[in-house]
């Protein structure tokens, strides 16, 4: 039993965050120079942290260990977050009419 509860605050706790941050940004106590604009911020932290549960649940059906299941559900959500931020940003340049 306890193994299930470390395992799914492990699960929730990056989600569980989102809104908090959310928080903090809102009323200024997180300031990062753009205004309403820091709010954006959490459309990133939303999608690592939706991929982050996913690949988690993938490791802890496929019965990996805590510390497995977890390096690989933060490194692959990063590692799919900088992937689709760096398409993004490639595929700009040619939305924006640059060439």
């Amino acid at each position: 039993m306890k193994r299930w509860i470390v395992r799914l605050s492990l699960l929730l706790t990056p989600l569980a965050l989102v809104p908090v941050f959310g928080f903090l940004v809102a009323e200024s106590i997180l300031n990062f120079g753009g205004g309403e604009k820091d709010l954006l911020l959490m459309i990133p932290l939303l999608i690592w942290s939706i991929v982050y549960m996913v690949i988690f649940v993938v490791g802890w059906i496929k019965g990996f260990t805590i510390l497995r299941t977890l390096i690989y559900s933060a490194a692959g959500a990063s590692i799919l977050i900088l992937l689709a931020g760096s398409i993004l940003s490639f595929l700009s340049f040619y939305w924006l009419g640059a060439s």
